[in-house]
């Protein structure tokens, strides 16, 4: 009786023994699986990652010569209407207008500082004397400097909104009202009586206006 009962326990003991072996070659098994599927994850992704670096290689080498292209047809294109400006007389002639007019109206207030007078209904410039003379003086530069500060204001604000609108729209109706205006400032002048550069920022400002409605 003795001898059968050490005996089961030995095939109980062996049993144990062969199932723990088991479980742990099964769990060996399953680990070194486990680390292969791993592996095969981190070189999918590394491959996927050489794959995305190409592309983004790819893209960039694309990108780069589409903008080396666009940048030699723009060189091109506003040479054709820097020609365009050169023979057309009228935008000539407006450009300088535009510069010189302001200057000459400077001058011309400087002068007036000097020696203000005002005009008395006939024609006749009657002269400021003494202390009103220095009165008129005052207001006047206080005024001037009054609406040079607002027009300098204007201008930064206006600069500001176009900067945070400047894309490739901006840029093609800036070059496009250019173009027409260098090109056809002869006929416009025919029919309209206004400096051709102040038409053209009119034109952009009308066109920013239009795009801020929307």
């Amino acid at each position: 009786m003795r001898d059968q009962n050490s005996k089961l326990q030995i095939q109980v003991n062996k049993s144990s023994v062969e199932a723990v072996d088991d479980a742990q070659k099964k769990q060996k098994e399953a680990e070194k699986k486990m680390e292969q599927a791993e592996a095969k994850a981190r070189n999918e992704k590394k491959r996927a990652e050489m794959e995305i670096r190409k592309t983004k290689k790819e893209v960039k080498a694309r990108t780069e010569k589409m903008r080396d292209a666009e940048y030699f047809w723009g060189i091109g294109y506003i040479t054709v209407i820097l020609f365009a400006i050169i023979q057309n007389g009228a935008f000539q002639h407006d450009f300088i207008d535009f510069f010189r007019i302001p200057f000459t109206w400077y001058v011309r207030f400087c002068e007036w500082l000097v020696y203000p007078t005002y005009d008395n209904g006939f024609n006749q410039k009657i002269a400021y004397t003494g202390g009103e003379a220095w009165v008129i003086r005052i207001l006047a530069i206080v005024a001037i400097i009054f609406i040079l500060a607002i027009m300098i204001v204007m201008i930064v604000e206006a600069i500001k909104r176009y900067k945070k609108r400047w894309n490739e729209i901006s840029q093609m109706f800036l070059i496009g009202s250019l173009s027409g205006i260098a090109v056809l400032g002869d006929v416009i002048r025919g029919y309209l009586p206004v400096n051709l550069i102040l038409l053209f920022v009119f034109v952009n400002m009308g066109i920013n206006w239009i795009h801020d409605t929307k």
